[in-house]
């Protein structure tokens, strides 16, 4: 075994991330839906005008468009 396959074995790399960074991510994930107004925040993004709006769902369809797979 080789250097780097000791690496790769103790990093525990799995696709894009490691187990440790999902569980981190995870739990802060929970504790902001936990201690938030996601209603208020919610609200707060949304469109401020019918121009803005359309803006916004451009950017969507732009953004979509460049994803791998799906509908764009």
């Amino acid at each position: 075994m080789t250097d780097k396959d000791d690496k790769d074995k103790d990093s525990q790399v799995q696709g894009e991330g490691d187990y440790r960074a999902a569980r981190r991510h995870r739990s802060k994930v929970q504790q902001f839906v936990a201690t938030s107004d996601t209603g208020q925040l919610a609200r707060e993004a949304a469109p401020r005008s019918e121009a803005e709006g359309q803006e916004m769902l451009e950017a969507e369809r732009q953004g979509r468009a460049r994803a791998k797979g799906g509908k764009p």
